[in-house]
Order: structure tokens, then sequence, then C-alpha cells
């Protein structure tokens, strides 16, 4: 006859003793953890961390405390956490500090944050004062360009009815300098199952009528590699913008190098781009 199993029941309470307690106590010590952390974003904060002030602030709005928040995003706004700069203005224009708003929104501003442009354009229209109103012009101006990148990486696909279809890609720098990115200055390559067509420095404009439709030209100047001769072109078509991310690109041109063609296109924010190149020098 084979022994008896041992104490078999002695296991199961204490199993589910010890699942009762982790239930119970599991909540609490995730709360004390949360309460912990939320005890040490104080103190960071005054030791000169910004994202313990961003945080910090965070927290004390949801709990409805607006004056310390403001005050934390204040100091945030002054370690570069320029988003906070944004957050801070908008609490002081809540409770009526319109003079002592301008600085924070301004630095939001400065550092191309729409939400800040929209908030100080509306300081400047409630205020009145000498030179507002020319203020509120600029930035109405800036408004429809100030979330899209500096630079852009773009590709198009030429379909051709002859059947030789080619393709195009283009470098672009446009800087809210460049008179509010109305301004585009760039590299622009074309080729097809033959090789390159053309390589071109571009000179653009483009008109915003919305901040998402941007219809757009580009004079290019370069080389016709194929025609063996100097380049010269056109380039128009819209921008299909999707904020500071991507656009599509609908459009055509002429050029020594390349005949009238149609072209569909994508654009996209080139930091992305410039990191994996970034990356990939690094790793020769």
């Amino acid at each position: 006859m084979s022994p008896p199993v041992p104490a078999p029941r002695a296991v199961a309470p204490c199993a589910r003793l010890l699942a009762w307690l982790g239930v119970r106590a599991l909540p609490l010590l995730l709360a004390a953890c949360a309460t912990t952390t939320a005890a040490n974003l104080g103190p960071e904060c005054a030791q000169g961390r910004g994202d313990s002030c961003s945080q910090w602030g965070q927290q004390l709005l949801q709990e409805g405390e607006r004056q310390q928040a403001e005050n934390a995003f204040g100091r945030s706004c002054e370690l570069g956490v320029t988003g906070d700069c944004t957050l801070q203005g908008q609490l002081m224009l809540d409770r009526g500090e319109v003079a002592s708003a301008e600085a924070p929104l301004r630095k939001g501003y400065d550092a191309e944050d729409k939400q800040a442009t929209l908030a100080l354009m509306g300081l400047y229209q409630s205020r009145g004062e000498p030179g507002d109103e020319e203020r509120v012009r600029q930035l109405s101006w800036d408004i429809p360009a100030i979330d899209k990148p500096d630079r852009e990486v773009m590709f198009w696909w030429r379909p051709s009815i002859t059947g030789r279809s080619s393709y195009a890609l283009a470098y672009t720098f446009q800087p809210m300098l460049f008179w509010s990115r109305r301004m585009a200055l760039g590299f622009h390559f074309a080729g097809d199952s033959r090789g390159a067509i053309e390589f071109n420095g571009s000179v653009g404009y483009q008109h915003y009528l919305t901040p998402e439709i941007v219809p757009y030209g580009t004079l290019l100047i370069g080389a016709a590699f194929q025609e063996r001769s100097a380049n010269v072109g056109v380039e128009t078509g819209v921008k299909l913008c999707l904020g500071p991310v991507a656009h599509l690109n609908l459009g055509g041109g002429i050029s020594v190098g390349s005949p009238f063609h149609a072209s569909i296109g994508l654009g996209i924010n080139s930091l992305p781009v410039d990191l994996l190149l970034y990356i990939a020098a690094h790793l020769h």
C-alpha cells in the first residue's frame, strides 16, 4: 500500500491565503509607489529636473491646483521644456494675467508651437495696444505654416503613357526664416530605367490656401544628363499636408531633361531620414 500524500489540505489554504494577500496588497503597493513617485516630483523639480517639473505640473493640474501647476510649468519652461511654456501662458490667460502671459507664450511661439501662436494672437487681439494689430497680422501669416517641418524629403512617381515611367527625389529646406515657409530651397534629382535624367538646385514658392492645402511652384536649374546639356525646368502642383509629419503631392512639370510629365508624390519630415543617414555614417 502506497503511503499517503502529505498535507494537501494545508497547502491549498496557504495558497489561497497568499493569493488573497496578493490581490489585496498589490493595489496598495502600486498606490504606495505612485505616491512615493509623486512625492518625489516636487523636490526633483526644485533640483532643476525639467521633466519632473513637467510631470508635477500635469499632476497638479489634474488635482485642480491650477496656480501650483502654473508655477511648475513655469519652472519646466525655464529649464527648456518649451511645450510647458505654452501651458504656463494659457493658465495665466485663464486667470486674467495678460501681461505676464506674453513672455512664456512668446517662448512657445519661438519654438514653433501652434497652440502658443494661437494663444498669443488672441492675447494681442484682446489687448489692443499700439503695435498689436501688426503682431496679429504677422501671427496670422505664420499660423498655417508653423507646424510644418523645416526640412522635407520627397519622392515622386511620374507615370508615362509611352511606357517609360520615371521618378524624382528632392531634399528641401523650408524653415520659418524663409518667409514663414513660403520659400523653399533644395536639391532635385530625376531618373528612369536608363539611369539619371537630371540633377538640379531648386527654389520654390508655396502658398497656404489653408494649413492643409498648399499650391506650389518650383524653378529647377542644373544638368540634363541624357541630353548632355544644361537643364532648366519648372514644377507646379499642390501639397495636401498632414501636419508636421508628411504631405501628399499631386503635380506636373517640364524641363530640358524631362518632357511634360504628371507626378504623384509623398513628402515626409526629413528627421527620420537624417537620423538613419547619421547612424549609417557612423557604422562605417
